[in-house]
């Protein structure tokens, strides 16, 4: 089995596995910085195990089929995803000369902005308010404003995930994005990781730039958010 195939259980069971929630054959991030959770196999002492960890915030779930559900759970959010790694050989992306925006390392201090950007670009969703807990996110400012960020989040031996890209609505096309993921692309390799990051499959925009950067698609990914219906 491939470390990406459950990325979330492996993040979960290695590098993050001193901030993980854990239970049985279950795991999952602290909801305050990620929805997201794992089950080592999807057996009913898993599901148990996994229901007790869901019974204070749902819990998000990765997978490569469409999951098939214990009674007493529903889901509240479902979309398909391609998961992306870039290539090893892939060269790093030189933007034309002076026309590179200037990239900073956001802080605590930006969380309200950082918000705000989330929600615009992710109608009915929140940013998981401890979000920056799991790694470094960087931001593009235009007259002041946060007017794009990126970061990196689940960390699993040899592989290091960029997610929450965002451009404010009425900046995009200006190279912040491709920018911004470069910029993460080259602090992960550093360190002699490979990165990878999900795309929605319909958001074509996205995947055309993640290709320019040397990302591939490895699979095809279910992302679903489940809650437990309580007695």
């Amino acid at each position: 089995m491939h470390p990406l195939d459950n990325p979330a259980w492996t993040a979960l069971t290695s590098h993050q596995a001193p901030i993980a929630l854990a239970d049985g054959m279950a795991r999952r991030f602290q909801p305050e910085m990620a929805a997201h959770g794992a089950l080592a196999l999807p057996m009913p002492q898993a599901w148990e195990s996994l229901a007790r960890l869901a019974a204070r915030a749902p819990v998000c779930l990765l997978s490569s089929a469409p999951l098939q559900l214990p009674a007493r759970w529903t889901v509240t959010r479902h979309v398909e995803l391609f998961q992306m790694v870039a290539e090893e050989a892939a060269a790093p992306f030189k933007g034309p000369p002076g026309d590179t925006p200037e990239v900073i390392e956001l802080k605590e201090s930006d969380l309200s902005e950082m918000s705000r950007l989330y929600e615009a670009t992710r109608p009915g969703r929140k940013m998981c308010p401890r979000l920056q807990k799991l790694g470094t996110f960087l931001g593009v400012r235009c007259e002041g404003q946060l007017v794009a960020m990126g970061g990196l989040r689940m960390h699993l031996p040899g592989y290091h995930e960029i997610t929450s890209v965002a451009t404010l609505p009425g900046f995009e096309g200006r190279g912040y994005a491709t920018a911004l993921v470069a910029d993460l692309v080259k602090r992960i390799r550093t360190r002699n990781e490979r990165p990878f990051l999900t795309a929605r499959v319909d958001n074509a925009r996205a995947i055309e730039i993640y290709r320019r950067l040397g990302f591939r698609e490895r699979t095809r990914m279910h992302s679903t958010t489940i809650s437990r219906i309580s007695t």
